[in-house]
């Protein structure tokens, strides 16, 4: 599997394009369809659980949950991090993708969403519905722990009900 790390940027019309940061080959799994593998990544590639501030991300993916693109929405601080809806269709609309991920950490180690959590997940939720791109799953990776709002009932779709 590919990853492959974006950011945006404005080109000489002011319009948002999609810059390439990096991009790794991952063997150890070929698609992301459940949450822990989701985590694996997160933590093999970005060290999502070993942060000392909040970062937020964003996974890009096919309808069959291969990713398309991983992106840094936000580096906060030490129990917050700040995300605009906006931002996060802008890159899946550059990327295509069917699918979004949001995956962020929270630094002092427990993964129990926060009320913040379960409303950024709601909001991106709702718009999800009007853009037609599934949010997938919204992932707090903690220091030995995780939690899936999709796995623990709280979304529509559950990952690991899409074939490898």
């Amino acid at each position: 599997m590919k990853i492959k790390k974006f950011n945006t940027a404005l080109n000489q019309d002011y319009r948002n394009i999609l810059v390439e940061e990096f991009s790794e080959n991952y063997k150890k799994v070929e698609n992301l369809n459940g949450p822990e593998k989701i985590v694996q990544v997160m933590n093999d590639v970005f060290h999502l659980s070993e942060r000392a501030e909040e970062y937020m991300y964003l996974i890009c993916m096919t309808s069959g949950c291969r990713p398309i693109g991983f992106f840094e929405l936000a580096h906060g601080t030490h129990n917050a991090a700040l995300v605009g809806v906006r931002e996060i269709f802008i890159r899946a609309l550059l990327c295509g993708a069917a699918g979004i991920v949001l995956a962020h950490n929270h630094s002092g180690g427990l993964s129990n969403p926060s009320r913040e959590d379960f409303s950024v997940t709601d909001k991106v939720r709702v718009a999800s519905e009007f853009m037609g791109i599934q949010l997938y799953d919204h992932i707090i990776v903690g220091r030995d722990s995780w939690f899936s709002f999709a796995k623990e009932g709280k979304l529509s779709v559950v990952l690991s009900e899409i074939p490898d």
